[in-house]
C-alpha cells in the first residue's frame, strides 16, 4: 500500500479506517442474475455481519472476468479475519448448495464480446492466466465461492488520498443499491433504466457542478462504452432516434432541471433516495477540492501517469469511475450506459435550445 504522507481534515477518519482495519475479498461465482445471490446472499450476510460488529462495512460489484461473480469486499479489523473467514465461507457455501444457480457462467457465441472487455481492462502479459493454449476464457467453478487478495486500482481512483475517498463512496454506493433493492422492480429494464438515468445524472451534476461540462462529459462517456465495447447502439441512427424521443423528452422535463436545484442546493423537494445520493455526491466533489488543495491526486492515462492539482479535472476522472460503478451496481450493462448517456446529452441539448 503506498504511503500517506498529508491527509486533510475531512478524511481523517478514513485514513483512520485504513489504519485499524483490513479489506478481505471474497468473489462468489454464480450464473445467471447476479441479483439472485445479492438478494437470498451477499447482502442479508453483510449486514448481519455489520449488526454483530464482526465487519466495519463492506462493498460489492459486479464481474465478468472468469464468469459471472460478485466480488465482496468487508472491512475487518485484522484480529477478526479468520473469523469472519469462516463464517462468511460457510454461509455462502450453504446458500449456493441449497440454492444453486443451473446457468452457465458465460453464455458465449463467440469471444469478441469477451476479449473486448478483457482487451479495455488488461494487457496481453495477463492473457494466460485467463485465457488457455486455444485462446478460449477460462471459467471459475459456477456456484461456488474464493478468498482472493483484495487490490486496489490506485491509479484509477486518484492515489492514496484518493482511494481514500473512493473507498467511502463505494460504501456508500452500494448502500444506494441496497435501497433500491429494497424498493423492489430493479429486475424491470425500464424502471431500472429510469433509476439509472436519474441516479447517472445527479452524480455528474455534484461532481463536475458546470452544465457545459457536463455534456461534454456525457458525450465522451457514451463514446467510451458505445465504441470501446463495441456495443453498437441501434439509437445512434435515426430511427434509433425517434424510437427513443419520448425518453428523451421526459427527461428534457423532469431530469435535466434538476441541474439548477442541484447547483443552489434547492433540493428539498427532491424524492429522499435522490435528495440523500445528492447529498453523498455533494461531498465527495468537497472532499476532491480539499484533497487538492493539499496535493495533486495521482491519475494514470493512456500518456502515463500524472499529478493532478485541479479539481475540476480530478472530479471528472473520478465521476466517469463512480458513475459507472454504481451503474455496475445496479446492474445495468455497458450497453445501457451508451444508451443512457446518449439520452442526456440529446435531452440537455433540447432544454438548451428551449432557453435560447
Amino acid at each position: 500500500m503506498p504511503v500517506l504522507t498529508k491527509v486533510p481534515a475531512s478524511l481523517e477518519r478514513e485514513y483512520r479506517l485504513r489504519e485499524e482495519n483490513v479489506w478481505r475479498a471474497y468473489h462468489v461465482f454464480y450464473g445467471g442474475t447476479p441479483l439472485t445471490v445479492l438478494r437470498g446472499c451477499i447482502l442479508p450476510l453483510a449486514k448481519q455481519l455489520v449488526d454483530d460488529g464482526e465487519i466495519v462495512e463492506y462493498f460489492f460489484i459486479n464481474y465478468w472476468l472468469e464468469g459471472s461473480h460478485v466480488r465482496l469486499r468487508l472491512r475487518v479489523n485484522p484480529d477478526n479475519v479468520r473469523r469472519v473467514d469462516a463464517k462468511v465461507m460457510s454461509y455462502v457455501e450453504r446458500y449456493l448448495a441449497q440454492h444453486p444457480s443451473y446457468h452457465p457462467m458465460a453464455e458465449l457465441a463467440d469471444n469478441n464480446f469477451y476479449e473486448s472487455l478483457f482487451k479495455g481492462e488488461f494487457t496481453d502479459a495477463d492473457r494466460p492466466k485467463y485465457f488457455d493454449a486455444e485462446g478460449n476464457p477460462k471459467f471459475a467453478k459456477n456456484n461456488s465461492i474464493e478468498i482472493r487478495e483484495y487490490e486496489p486500482e490506485w491509479l484509477r481512483y486518484g492515489g492514496e488520498v484518493g482511494m481514500l475517498i473512493s473507498e467511502r463512496q463505494f460504501v456508500d454506493s452500494t448502500e444506494l443499491m441496497v435501497k433500491l433493492a429494497a424498493l423492489g422492480n430493479m429486475g424491470v429494464r425500464t424502471i431500472l433504466l429510469g433509476i439509472s438515468t436519474q441516479i447517472t445524472f445527479i452524480t455528474a451534476v455534484c461532481m463536475l457542478k458546470d452544465l457545459d461540462l457536463i455534456e461534454d462529459f456525457f458525450v465522451a462517456y457514451h463514446h467510451r462504452w458505445a465504441d470501446g465495447y463495441d456495443t453498437n447502439p441501434a439509437y445512434g441512427t435515426e430511427e434509433g432516434r425517434r424510437q427513443h424521443n419520448a425518453t428523451v423528452e421526459n427527461i428534457r422535463r423532469k431530469i435535466v432541471p434538476r441541474a439548477n436545484s442541484i447547483l443552489t442546493g434547492d433540493i428539498d423537494d427532491f424524492p429522499q433516495i435522490l435528495r440523500d445520493w445528492a447529498k453523498t455526491c455533494t461531498k465527495v466533489r468537497q472532499q476532491i477540492e480539499e484533497a487538492c488543495a493539499v496535493a495533486p491526486l495521482k491519475f494514470e492515462y493512456e500518456d502515463g501517469v500524472r499529478e493532478v492539482s485541479d479539481p475540476k479535472d480530478a472530479a471528472w476522472s473520478l465521476c466517469h469511475s463512480y458513475i459507472h460503478m454504481t451503474n455496475n451496481r445496479m446492474m445495468v450493462s455497458v450497453a445501457d450506459e451508451a444508451f443512457i448517456a446518449y439520452q442526456i446529452v440529446e435531452a440537455m441539448r433540447r432544454a438548451k435550445s428551449d432557453v435560447n
